[in-house]
């Protein structure tokens, strides 16, 4: 190649130029949908309406959006009350996120740098792969399975201290809440001491369930989370915040009175941190982190008298920059490979997320109704947009109810 390039710099400067002008590309790459078999079509028809779409849409992708859109369909299913087809999709979807990880061609392909992000097969970012088992645990839950209950949301919080490219300490109160209330299920109190002496770390006035709770209410506010390319051709990830949703806080009616169901965990905050620092964008598998303070009000604090996480809030101030070294290039033409390689930031989410999730823990009745409103920034309640739904119990005299503003 050395002899070439001397005997021809002409052809050598041309092909450092298109190496160049590939790694500059803009704007997103259209990729091809399969056509459905007939099979496939009957299978979309047999299932519920409110997730037919997105069936449609996993028969069409292929792998390469395999796990997405059975992220979306589980939580779709499971907030209309189908259970077994929601369970089904999440640990298909928990299957593939693990083998990733695996000796295969599949998860080599995934980990490469010479292959785009956006070209990878889908497998989530830390949050959103902890938020499948956060759902499969409340699935477990709701079917009397309490081990496997609490052993989803302890893998969902190992997701969370996981990234590719370092570890970090995982701080997603919700699913150490979640830990402890399926250990309190289990009749396993030590377990469930240590889970809320650990939450306390992070949320010092959650709410601690009493010995006549039998049942939790929780409640979704807010848009997901949204992952933006960023920079000269796209290949810089950045989190902001889900875009026009008023609803931040909830209440449910509890006789004549409302009362306010605790903010357990702002999913954005999740998204847009590692181990309780802020991310500034994410650059082919780094992290960067800001360097001056963050001020991380959000809105947590806006619902609960600044309950955000303790922990997190201690972390994230002072200097928080993680620089990273420069890789160094041997040759113009190894330039223009780097510039080929991780040319797009891989920006597609689960957009069924909520912004915040909201749990308390009381007293219910099987089949007991709970209406829940939702309130704005200020507080107040946000004209016609409440939700009713039903405690479901499992059959061992604990129940589960979730209320949404998330419509189908």
């Amino acid at each position: 190649m050395l002899f070439i390039a001397e005997r021809r710099p002409a052809l050598l400067a041309s092909a450092i130029l298109s190496l160049s002008l590939v790694g500059c590309a803009t704007g997103p790459k259209t990729y091809d949908r399969s056509s459905l078999t007939a099979a496939q079509e009957q299978v979309i028809a047999s299932k519920p309406t409110v997730v037919q779409q997105d069936y449609r849409n996993l028969y069409e992708e292929g792998r390469r959006n395999e796990v997405l859109n059975l992220m979306e369909i589980g939580l779709k299913a499971y907030r209309a009350g189908h259970l077994d087809e929601a369970r089904a999709a999440l640990d298909r979807a928990r299957v593939s996120i693990e083998s990733i990880y695996a000796d295969d061609d599949a998860a080599r392909k995934a980990r490469s740098v010479w292959y785009e992000e956006a070209e990878k097969d889908f497998k989530g970012e830390p949050y959103e792969r902890s938020m499948v088992y956060l759902y499969l645990g409340l699935i477990f839950l709701e079917q009397g399975d309490y081990g496997n209950a609490r052993a989803s949301f302890i893998s969902g919080l190992l997701q969370d201290a996981f990234a590719e490219e370092e570890q970090n300490s995982a701080d997603f109160a919700s699913l150490i809440y979640l830990a402890g209330w399926a250990a309190l299920r289990m009749d396993s109190n030590k377990l469930a001491e240590e889970h809320f002496q650990e939450l306390m770390a992070f949320r010092p006035d959650a709410p601690i369930p009493a010995d006549d709770h039998n049942a939790l209410l929780i409640v979704e506010t807010g848009q997901s989370p949204r992952k933006l390319g960023d920079g000269v051709g796209h290949y810089q990830l950045v989190y902001r915040r889900g875009k026009d949703f008023p609803d931040v806080g909830a209440q449910w009616q509890a006789g004549e009175t409302w009362e306010t169901v605790y903010p357990m965990e702002d999913i954005y905050f999740q998204a847009s941190t590692r181990g309780g620092r802020a991310i500034d964008r994410i650059v082919e598998g780094q992290v960067q982190y800001k360097t001056t303070t963050r001020d991380i009000g959000t809105n947590l604090s806006s619902v609960s008298q600044n309950s955000l996480l303790a922990g997190a809030s201690a972390s994230a101030g002072g200097v928080l920059g993680a620089g990273f070294a420069a890789i160094s290039l041997v040759s113009v033409a190894a330039q223009g490979m780097s510039a080929a390689a991780n040319v797009r930031a891989d920006i597609r989410y689960w957009e069924a997320l909520p912004d915040t999730l909201h749990i308390i823990p009381l007293r219910a009745e099987p089949g007991q109704q709970v209406t829940v409103r939702f309130l704005d920034k200020n507080g107040q309640p946000i004209p016609g947009l409440t939700d009713t739904t039903e405690f479901r119990f499992d059959g061992r005299g604990q129940g589960l109810a979730l209320a949404t503003s998330r419509r189908p």
